[in-house]
Order: C-alpha cells, then structure tokens, then sequence
C-alpha cells in the first residue's frame, strides 16, 4: 500500500463513521407556565435542512424551574442524540434478530422497483438495499416525556414520494442519551 492509499482509506473510513452534526432551531418555551401546565406542547422545528416536531408530554400540572432546565438540556442535544441513535440502529441492524431489518425488510416487500429507485441507488454494489435504506431514515419527531419511564421518543421514517412514510421506526431514550428499546410504530 502506497502513502497516498492509506491515506485515501483513513479519508473513507472517517467519511463512514462520520455524520455531521444538524443545527436545531431553539423551542420558544415562554408559552410554559409552570405552576399551571397543559399536558402537551408542540413546536416545529428547522434540524438542519429538514424540519422535525418537538413536543413535550405532561402527566403533572405543575414543574419546577429546575425540570424545565433538565428538559431544555436534553433538547439542546438532540444533535448530538440523533448521531448516537444512528449507532444503535446500526448495532441493531446487526443483530440476529432486528427491529431495524423487520422494519427495513417492510419497505423491500410492499414497495416496487420503481418506488426504491426513488430512494436508493440500485447502482451501488457495496452496500446492501437493507443499508441503503438504513442511511436514508429520517427524523421526524421527538417526543419528551419527563415522567415517564424513559425520557423521550426520537421517530424516524423514510421519505416516500418527497413525503415521511406514516411507518415509524422508534427509539426510546432515557435522559442521557441512552437506549432504553427500539420498536416499530405506523
């Protein structure tokens, strides 16, 4: 191997495990009031050069300064969530028995080759249709549940014709990032 091939191979590798890191626009949560709360708020939101739906999920009519800041915290870095979350898809995808394959295969079966081509590129001989697929997932939502045994829901969905598919895949986090389980919702 020649000196400009390692360094052809180290520019690839780093592009694989690389994504970049979307800006979010900030909520506006002045519309909170926390001695009297409403059990759901909502706020579209630019990430990047798409857009995504936040909402918050109450199930007390009053918080504190001190969860609205906890909350605030993790919105800050949804980002960084979406890039980690992408690692568990892909870690789930290879496992024996997948969430992310089930959900994958669905597409494989109920669209046309002419419907795939309008997502993947049937050209690509390096990739399976499966991981195609995978690196088109988009996310759509996050849901913030305080109260709940994990802290949010983050959905993603591949876009069918320019729009999100109403099929879901889901992952549920705890505060720090962490996985808690992935499902498929529609």
């Amino acid at each position: 191997m020649g000196i400009f091939d390692f360094f052809k191979r180290d520019k690839k590798e780093s592009e694989n495990n690389y994504r970049e890191v979307q800006v979010l626009e900030k909520p506006d949560f002045t519309e909170i009031d926390l001695r009297k709360l409403e059990d759901y708020y909502d706020w579209t939101l630019k990430f990047g050069n798409r857009k995504i739906n936040l909402d918050l999920n109450f199930e007390t009519e009053l918080t504190n300064q001190s969860e609205l800041n906890q909350i605030w915290e993790f919105v800050k870095r949804i980002p960084e969530f979406d890039n980690q979350n992408r690692k568990y898809i892909k870690a789930d995808f290879e496992q024996d028995i997948s969430m992310t394959s089930d959900y994958l295969n669905f597409y494989l079966e109920e669209l046309d080759e002419s419907e795939l081509a309008e997502i993947i590129d049937f050209k690509n001989r390096k990739k399976s249709k499966n991981s195609l697929l995978m690196e088109q997932l988009n996310l759509t939502r996050v849901g913030i549940y305080p109260q709940a045994p994990y802290f949010a829901t983050f959905d993603y969905t591949i876009d069918i014709h320019g729009e999100p598919c109403n099929q879901l895949l889901v992952l549920n986090v705890n505060y720090d990032g962490t996985l808690d389980y992935i499902t498929w919702e529609s």
